[in-house]
């Protein structure tokens, strides 16, 4: 008479952790791939407000984008065009705005990537709405080409 033994084999163990491992390390990839679309996606988002700000603002007041020289946002805010100061908010998400230029005649506004291992790209938004991105996240790339 045989005895049969009940439970799985080391190798059989084996075989299943590799298999578990596997699909654990393709759900991580993906969830990182999904998490730089979704900052990428809230910086754009961001930008397209601040420009909508600043062309509500030039509507209303004869063709100027800003009343001066301005360092920060309060203007637009003050006037009703924008909701929030996402600029004096320095980082969102994996982004650091800052404003290159906001005066009488244009705007130039840039999201730079914190961390590039969470984002494949820079922003920029100038006068007129034009959305531009670098090829890089890296922080020393700054040569934007049309989005």
């Amino acid at each position: 008479m045989f005895k049969f033994k009940h439970g799985f084999t080391l190798v059989e163990i084996m075989v299943v952790m590799a298999i578990v491992s596997l699909l654990v390390t393709v759900a991580i990839v993906e969830g990182v791939q999904f998490r730089k679309q979704a900052n990428e996606s809230n910086c754009v988002a961001n930008l397209k407000a601040i420009a909508s700000g600043f062309e509500v603002y030039s509507a209303r007041h004869t063709g100027l984008y800003a009343p001066g020289n301005e360092t920060n946002l309060q203007f637009l805010i003050d006037d009703g065009c924008l909701f929030q100061d996402l600029i004096s908010m320095n980082n969102i998400g994996n982004f650091r705005y800052i404003i290159v230029s906001a005066n009488e005649a244009g705007y130039d506004i840039r999201a730079l990537a914190i961390n590039p291992a969470l984002a494949d790209h820079n922003y920029q938004i100038v006068t007129g709405g034009i959305l531009k991105r670098s090829d890089t996240s890296v922080s020393s790339d700054l040569d934007f080409k049309n989005y």
